[in-house]
């Protein structure tokens, strides 16, 4: 199977001043993702690991401080002219977290979903045709953005961003805004539309069970590095990372009601992360050696980031 989008070695920083200080957060610090064709790949991890920031470095709302993207075999340069920029865009779209603040309260969703089809030349036919495709009727298109309930406005959402028939949607936790009844169908869609537009997905969240329902792989995140890599069933039922471990532990769970998880840390600081396994400090198996260990360990088809595997 082909890849479509691969990121090599990708570094983010971002200027956080603190009084007359100006200091660098690490949100990513080498991070290395292969998206294949007809893929969902699900990034997992906690608030503030830089799944988010991988996201939009891939869609180019933040450029990297080093490494390289390759989209469909073809490297893509920091420096885009306003041609490649659009060709760029058109393959690689974004499905954004929040809903509520992604559409324009103040246009009619039939303006909203116009704007794609001027910028990127499309037939307008294809409006109607992708409202159908995401289960909205058609007078949908003259109402505002506050006459639509949350689940509604994410289907506008992923409309907007399969109009113009992407390789690549980067879904930045597309349900977590969304009420618990109506998740599943978001996520339902989804996988849909990956089936009818062979398209390509990277999903982020930090729910390990949604990303098992709609992932083919799944990569978990801790602080700005992968940790661990592998098929979503396999990795979510026997993890090997102890963050990984962490995380299914600390997903609800009706067998475990009385159950509860021992206070276990914070994540390091990204100011100034640690040397070595990031996750050391947090680790119930942890050596001196762990202080040392910073690569990725291949385990058949899963990938782990633990000197346990060595």
């Amino acid at each position: 199977m082909s890849s479509v989008l691969i990121a090599k070695g990708l570094k983010k920083s971002f200027d956080i001043r603190r009084g007359f200080t100006v200091l660098k957060l690490k949100a990513l610090r080498g991070v290395d993702v292969e998206l294949r064709e007809k893929e969902i790949l699900s990034i997992v991890g906690e608030s503030g690991c830089g799944k988010t920031t991988l996201l939009r470095v891939l869609a180019r709302i933040h450029l990297q401080d080093e490494g390289e993207i390759f989209l469909l075999g073809k490297r893509v340069e920091k420096k885009l002219s306003r041609k490649e920029e659009l060709e760029y865009r058109r393959n690689v779209q974004m499905i954004f977290q929040d809903p509520f603040s992604a559409l324009n309260p103040t246009k009619r969703i039939k303006s909203i979903l116009e704007r794609p089809v001027k910028i990127f030349k499309l037939d307008r036919n294809l409006i109607e045709k992708t409202l159908e495709e995401v289960e909205l009727p058609i007078d949908t298109l003259q109402k505002f953005p506050h006459e639509l309930s949350g689940g509604q406005k994410q289907r506008i959402v992923i409309a907007r961003a399969i109009l113009p028939r992407p390789k690549v949607l980067l879904a930045d936790e597309p349900t977590s805004m969304l009420d618990v009844s109506i998740k599943a169908g978001v996520l339902n869609l989804l996988l849909k539309l990956k089936e009818d537009h062979s398209v390509s997905m990277i999903h982020v969240t930090h729910d390990l069970a949604a990303a098992k329902y709609v992932s083919d792989r799944i990569c978990v995140m801790y602080a700005g590095l992968i940790v661990e890599e592998g098929p979503a069933r396999s990795l979510v039922d026997e993890p090997l990372h102890p963050y990984t471990k962490l995380l299914k532990l600390a997903a609800p769970d009706p067998k475990r009601l009385n159950f509860k998880l021992n206070n276990t840390g914070e994540p390091p600081s990204l100011i100034d992360p640690p040397p070595g396994c990031p996750f050391m400090p947090r680790c119930p198996y942890a050596k001196k050696e762990c202080a040392q260990f910073e690569e990725l360990v291949q385990l058949d088809d899963r990938k782990v980031r633990c000197i346990m595997y060595v």
